[in-house]
């Protein structure tokens, strides 16, 4: 817990930004040198790979505090990038900063301990779902854990992040629909 005097101190960090949908807020290659945290709006996090294609690792919702978790994370260039997946306001502090501060408050490794813990559970549940789960079960899950994210998230964008094609993941929400389940 921070003090109000810390906290308003590590709210001067931020500044407001606006991205419209599609906008890079991290491009791939890039140094990763920003904390966002997401007022409103959806972040998507995505892997071009050599032939172009798209692959969606994770999306992040209002409320999400996006940063670079480890040293390479923040000094080699991004495996992935940062996209507005729909118009977002976002809070956007140097991570530099913000970590040298909550250092100070002895808050940083509680913060981060507790974000990488959050990061591996995440990982680790989404690599048992696709390797255990079928299409349909994979999309159940995901619209009872995340409704918001399974409603709005473009078809094709959320195919890739399910493991699925976006005809697939189109056949299987029309087989629910159909059957009353989805």
């Amino acid at each position: 817990t921070l003090a109000p005097g810390d906290l308003d101190g590590l709210q001067a960090l931020f500044r407001p930004r606006t991205h419209d949908k599609g906008e890079v807020l991290l491009a791939q290659g890039a140094r990763w040198d920003n904390v966002y945290a997401v007022e409103s709006g959806t972040l998507r996090m995505h892997l071009i790979a050599r032939d172009g294609r798209d692959f969606n690792k994770n999306f992040h919702e209002t409320g999400a505090l996006v940063l670079p978790l480890t040293a390479e994370m923040e000094h080699e260039p991004a495996l992935f990038a940062i996209s507005a997946l729909v118009r977002c306001a976002v809070w956007q502090a140097p991570v530099s900063t913000f970590r040298a501060r909550l250092d100070a408050l002895g808050r940083w490794e509680p913060l981060r301990t507790a974000l990488l813990e959050r990061l591996v559970g995440d990982k680790l549940r989404r690599e048992h779902d696709l390797l255990t789960l079928d299409g349909t079960e994979r999309y159940l899950r995901l619209c009872r854990e995340r409704p918001a994210l399974a409603a709005h998230v473009p078809v094709a964008q959320l195919a890739s992040f399910l493991g699925l094609t976006d005809v697939s993941l189109s056949r299987i929400r029309r087989r629910l629909r159909d059957r009353g389940g989805g």
